[in-house]
């Protein structure tokens, strides 16, 4: 059964890695955790953001959801149930983190739902359409300026889009535009494609996804960055080939 593979592999984990790291644990659980980086990634199995970056316990802080979408912020805040952004909240003002990774992924579930719509397999869920609705706009204008494309360009270019417009929704968040300004927060939207192995970060520069081949990248909002380097829409124009507007 599925399940007893992970008893044996939380059993496997007590007794070899929590073995092993356990200064690690320890120092976690008197100390309290003080990640520097908050990843939102896609929930979906094959993408794991600790797996990915290879980090430890304690080192990043984690949010994951369908197509690693960010909802805009709710001004004024209300009653209603927030749990994406609530956690987005406690990484920031609470844990003061000073980076947030958006974390895409090519072959994701939750935009090609998006993509394909009332037509799609999943179009009579009760939330799928309703969520993935954040990046709407997104997939509209794709729809628009590839039109006569394969869908599978399509489905990539609202993944890579939607992650920028999810960077894009980040600030709208106010105390996070303020650390933006003040240079205590640097906000990154990258995609990876799992079929090859390869990590992807957008230049805010080129509004392309470029292969990362180091250890550097540059943030795609950072102190000074305007808004309109973080449009998804000019992403789609150039994968259009059509001149982008900054």
């Amino acid at each position: 059964m599925a399940l007893d593979r992970l008893l044996k592999g939380f059993a496997d984990f007590r007794l070899g890695y929590y073995q092993e790291h356990l200064d690690l644990f320890e120092r976690l659980a008197t100390e309290g955790q003080s990640p520097k980086i908050l990843i939102i990634g896609c929930s979906d199995a094959r993408v794991d953001p600790g797996i990915l970056t290879q980090t430890q316990p304690g080192d990043i802080f984690t949010v994951r959801n369908v197509a690693a979408m960010v909802p805009p912020a709710q001004l004024p805040p209300d009653e209603r149930h927030h749990g994406t952004s609530s956690a987005i909240e406690y990484a920031v003002r609470g844990l003061n983190v000073e980076h947030v990774v958006v974390l895409g992924h090519a072959l994701c579930g939750g935009i090609a739902a998006l993509v394909d719509g009332k037509q799609g397999a999943f179009a009579s869920f009760d939330y799928l359409s309703t969520w993935t609705s954040i990046a709407q706009e997104v997939r509209d204008g794709a729809m628009r300026e590839l039109k006569g494309r394969p869908h599978e360009q399509i489905v990539r270019a609202v993944e890579q889009a939607a992650v920028v417009n999810n960077v894009a929704n980040l600030m709208t968040f106010p105390w996070i535009a303020e650390r933006v300004a003040a240079g205590k927060l640097l906000l990154h939207a990258w995609w990876f494609n799992l079929t090859e192995g390869q990590l992807y970060a957008f230049n805010p520069d080129t509004a392309r996804f470029d292969a990362v081949k180091g250890i550097e990248v540059t943030p795609t909002v950072q102190r000074g960055t305007p808004l309109s380097a973080i449009k998804p829409e000019r992403l789609l124009l150039a994968l259009a080939n059509k001149k982008p507007a900054f």
